[in-house]
């Protein structure tokens, strides 16, 4: 008789062998496992999940005075939020996602926090089409925004008749929301939709009404500053005539049609009148614009001067040299009341996305600021952070019986690798803790040296967007690798380790088999039609699953394509582009499920999958509402012994969430009484257990190792009643030992510590 599993309660069942298992599996947001950086420093926030084209803004998430971190990311529209301490001159943040979900949802390219009401809360300004919708902050006991205006609108035409618009900001650019002319209200600076001029919409709030909460545009000047942008570098013109200016508002002349630009504002000589730096979407430096506007109401902008190496010259420091398109965001990070600059890259795509977030200390006033250089990896030196995209994947590779962990990287944008411009490797973070209390450590930046192989035969070169998965191809005991990459293909190594030694891995088949599934290629090798055999289910670019049976042998595989769509699902939704499938399999209490990550960055849950390899699956999208980012890749297994599956999430940012699980059910194992008991000893075990099976029939007699996720990890025939089995090379934690013969089957528990 088969294993058959059922969720029952706590009470004790007659002739039923109890253990916990899973049923439903749900997970929890955890940041509390530790990790290491190789030199053996404790990363800060080692599961924040990474930074890609980040924007800063200040902001007091849990209502305690101390003004908290806001981080936005234009890559997938992914919010991070961390907590401040408040420990003084020091930066002191700790992620804490638990306030994401306060924020509006829907927020995309650009967003940046500002006080527009003056009520000492921190509102919303976000890019909507065509410019930008403001949120105001609401908050009582918990955080809290209430929509203001989807559209902000400014009168285009102060000469003339009001000719309210949409004050246009373009979705590449990030505008400056300061208060230009020291009235006490916000006003936007912002490049033209025709050309290389910059807009000045003024707030007429306190000029009005007497108060700054109102959002009431007037452009008073269609060339602030009296400068133009240059096309063939990112310095400016003065001193231009903006002959078409506010005299003649509706003249669409001069300039070059808008490329893209960040500003930020800043008093950086105690002026009075606000400077202005200027991000470009060419180029890797600032460039600070000097205000010569020494009025008394601020109405004559000025540029009189330019530097193109800022903020160098402020405090002989290092100038910002980002790969493209930097953005600065001025705003106190080590509490002592002092703004200090953060830059970061504004790019969607082709730049630098690791090394790329500069600090820079400001050492003396918010208005006379002297920047020192702090480092190119604010809060990124506190993460998992590879670069471009995160697959990672648990495995022990050092057979000790703990989970390691390996980070896959779609690529890191480097142009000195040559033309694919991108370099792909394996994180390996070993994991140093104890059975129930892991902690990682990274080992090794490019495990199994992927990054110089010539896996792409035709490019005859390194590939990318490498995916690896693990299984037992050759009947040796050790687990072999093979990897997808993003060109659609399947690579295939041996593991030459031997059972119970670090693992090994050589090059056996590039493009094994001649495997492609098209495009972003992540496989997993799972035997999902129960015949003892590891069969490849491959995730892909389309979003559906292709299904490799494996014809072969225990030690020869030899995969078919079975069909390109398992289950007839997919995790594209119609409006994506793609899908970018990942296949994880779970045998949850006796019940298949399929789960998978996807591009839109949703997790998918697929069930009806036993016995119904040809028909269609059942589909559960936007699983417990996870969401890491776009490109979300997933990794499953009990890593804290505590009979609960744990989460990894990787996303585009090139970083991982951790989910604990937090859900466990009792489950039954029914047992056949003819089958009579036998001897499994020493349990707990460091790795061999001793079976004596006793007066039982040997016909057709067999015997499995099956861990929690219902996975089988080892089968064999049975020919003597007494035999050992070697488990050096599993993970610690509970197995099932299940023996059958033609009178049924006996199931016992085994601990391997």
């Amino acid at each position: 008789m088969d294993i058959k599993i059922k969720i029952v309660s706590l009470l004790i069942v007659t002739n039923l062998f109890v253990i916990e298992g899973f049923g439903q599996v749900n997970f929890t947001r955890e940041d509390a496992i530790v990790v290491l950086k190789a030199n053996g420093d404790t990363l800060e926030n080692p599961w924040a999940g990474g930074f890609n084209s980040v924007q800063f803004s200040e902001i007091d998430l849990n209502l305690d005075g101390i003004k908290d971190l806001f981080v936005f990311d234009r890559t997938g529209n992914r919010i991070s939020t961390f907590i401040n301490a408040g420990t003084p001159n020091q930066v002191s943040y700790k992620h804490d996602p638990s306030y994401i979900k306060n924020f509006p949802k829907g927020m995309h390219d650009w967003v940046l926090l500002r006080d527009y009401n003056c009520d000492g809360k921190m509102d919303i300004f976000t890019y909507s089409t065509g410019g930008m919708a403001a949120y105001k902050n609401t908050s009582t006991s918990q955080l809290s925004f209430d929509i203001d205006t989807s559209l902000v609108y400014s009168d285009f035409q102060p000469d003339g008749a009001p000719n309210m618009i949409n004050l246009y900001i373009s979705s590449t650019d990030i505008p400056a929301i300061d208060d230009i002319d020291g009235d006490g209200d916000l006003d936007v600076l912002t490049f033209s939709i025709i050309g290389s001029y910059i807009e000045y919409h003024k707030n007429l709030s306190m000029e009005r009404y007497g108060t700054c909460d109102s959002l009431d545009f007037q452009l008073r000047n269609k060339c602030w500053g009296f400068v133009r942008e240059n096309i063939s570098d990112n310095s400016v013109t003065l001193y231009d005539t903006c002959s078409f200016n506010i005299a003649n508002p509706e003249k669409n002349s001069g300039g070059n049609k808008h490329a893209g630009s960040t500003l930020f504002t800043l008093d950086v000589d105690s002026s009075g009148s606000k400077d202005l730096v200027l991000g470009d979407v060419s180029f890797n430096n600032f460039l600070l614009l000097i205000n010569g506007d020494m009025s008394t109401n601020l109405t004559q902008s000025n540029i009189i001067a330019q530097d193109s190496l800022f903020p160098q010259n402020n405090n002989s420091t290092l100038a910002v040299d980002i790969d493209i398109f930097p953005a600065g965001f001025y705003l106190d990070v080590n509490n002592d009341n002092i703004k200090d600059l953060i830059a970061a890259p504004n790019c969607f795509n082709g730049c630098e996305i690791k090394n790329q977030v500069w600090h820079y200390n400001n050492d003396n006033a918010d208005d006379n600021p002297n920047f020192n250089f702090v480092s190119d990896e604010f809060l990124q030196d506190g993460m998992i952070e590879i670069g471009g995209g995160a697959h990672p994947v648990f495995f022990d590779y050092n057979s000790d019986g703990l989970m390691d962990m390996i980070v896959a990287s779609f690529g890191n944008y480097d142009p000195a690798v040559g033309p694919l411009l991108y370099e792909s490797g394996l994180w390996l973070y070993e994991n140093i803790g104890t059975i129930s209390n892991p902690a990682y450590q990274l080992i090794n930046t490019d495990y199994v040296g992927i990054s110089s192989m010539n896996l792409d035969i035709a490019g005859s070169r390194p590939t990318l967007g490498l995916a690896p998965t693990f299984g037992d191809l050759d009947g040796d005991n050790d687990l072999d690798m093979m990897i997808g990459d993003y060109n659609g293909f399947i690579h295939y190594f041996t593991n030459t380790a031997g059972a119970g030694n670090p693992a090994s891995f050589s090059l056996t088949a590039p493009e094994y088999l001649g495997i492609d599934v098209g495009a972003n290629a992540t496989p997993m090798l799972y035997d999902i039609n129960g015949d003892n055999l590891v069969d490849l289910i491959v995730g892909k670019k389309t979003g559906t699953f292709s299904y490799y049976r494996n014809i072969g042998t225990t030690s020869i595989p030899n995969f078919s394509l079975s069909t390109d769509s398992l289950g007839k699902v997919s995790t594209r939704r119609y409006y994506d582009f793609n899908g970018n499938s990942n296949p994880v399999f779970v045998d949850s209490a006796g019940t298949t499920f399929l789960y998978s990550g996807s591009q839109n960055g949703y997790l998918y849950k697929f069930g009806n999958i036993d016995g119904n390899l040809g028909g269609t699956f059942s589909k559960d999208s936007s699983y417990l509402d996870i969401w890491e980012g776009i490109n979300s890749f997933i990794s499953i297994a009990e890593i804290t012994n505590d009979n609960k599956l744990d989460l990894l999430v990787g996303n585009s940012a090139g970083g991982v969430a951790f989910y604990k699980g937090d859900t466990a059910v009792t489950v039954s194992v029914q047992e056949n009484s003819t089958v009579a008991n036998f001897n499994i000893y020493p349990n707990p075990t460091n790795g061999l257990i001793h079976i004596d099976l006793g007066e039982n029939d040997l016909k057709n007699a067999e015997i499995e190792v099956i861990d929690l996720l219902g996975k089988i990890q080892k089968h064999q025939k049975v020919m003597n009643a007494k035999f050992t089995l070697n488990l050096n090379s599993y993970a610690q934690g509970i197995y099932l030992i299940k023996f059958s013969n033609t009178n049924g089957s006996r199931v016992y528990k085994v601990i391997k510590e």
